[in-house]
């Protein structure tokens, strides 16, 4: 699998930024009490939508989508903004965030324990780390987190899933990717002339 939009870096697109979506169920109780129960796992999505194309690239754009087959394969995504912590944006500080680290354990079931970064690295909340294990990757938003030297304790939503929650895994903190399909149906090519193309994707695991 290959990172998109990183496929197609001569088509430019809008700034486009992961979403995490929750399903939660309320139900109101007696005394007018609300209860909200989690139905389902937490999962990303994202949405692009280009700028208007040439004829040319509106073709490469839509082989790639269709070599997707709407959903039946998978491929790399990261989003076009935001692409490393925002205490080492400006290049001649992004090294701290280029070295990567190793997840040593998970406690609390989202409370991640860091070895090996770079004793420079400045996380903050807010910020998007990833976990790569193998084929598998997670994409989580830091919460809190603490340590010095060359150890992070790093609080995450949503927590990991037991695929990359391994002991071992890789922990990115520039370009954090996920594994993502086209959501059926979401490409749209809009206007005449230089056309836009949108179309959205979402999480899976492989």
């Amino acid at each position: 699998m290959t990172a998109f939009p990183n496929t197609h870096s001569s088509i430019r697109f809008q700034h486009s930024r992961f979403k995490l979506n929750r399903t939660v169920a309320s139900s109101m109780s007696g005394g007018g009490r609300f209860n909200h129960t989690q139905i389902g796992d937490p999962f990303w999505t994202i949405d692009f939508t280009s700028v208007p194309l040439k004829e040319k690239e509106l073709a490469q754009l839509d082989a790639w989508w269709n070599s997707l087959r709407d959903g039946l394969r998978s491929t790399l995504v990261t989003q076009n903004v935001t692409c490393r912590p925002f205490a080492h944006a400006n290049p001649a500080n992004a090294a701290p965030a280029q070295d990567t680290g190793t997840l040593s354990s998970v406690s609390s079931g989202n409370v991640l324990s860091v070895s090996s970064v770079s004793s420079s690295l400045v996380l903050q909340a807010g910020e998007l780390i990833g976990l790569e294990k193998d084929a598998y990757r997670g994409l989580h938003r830091v919460v809190a987190v603490t340590g010095t030297g060359t150890s992070r304790s790093i609080t995450v939503e949503p927590p990991p899933r037991s695929y990359v929650a391994v002991e071992g895994a890789v922990v990115r903190f520039e370009n954090p990717e996920l594994v993502m399909r086209p959501v059926p149906g979401s490409w749209a090519v809009n206007g005449l002339g230089r056309p836009q193309v949108s179309f959205q994707m979402v999480e899976s695991p492989t």
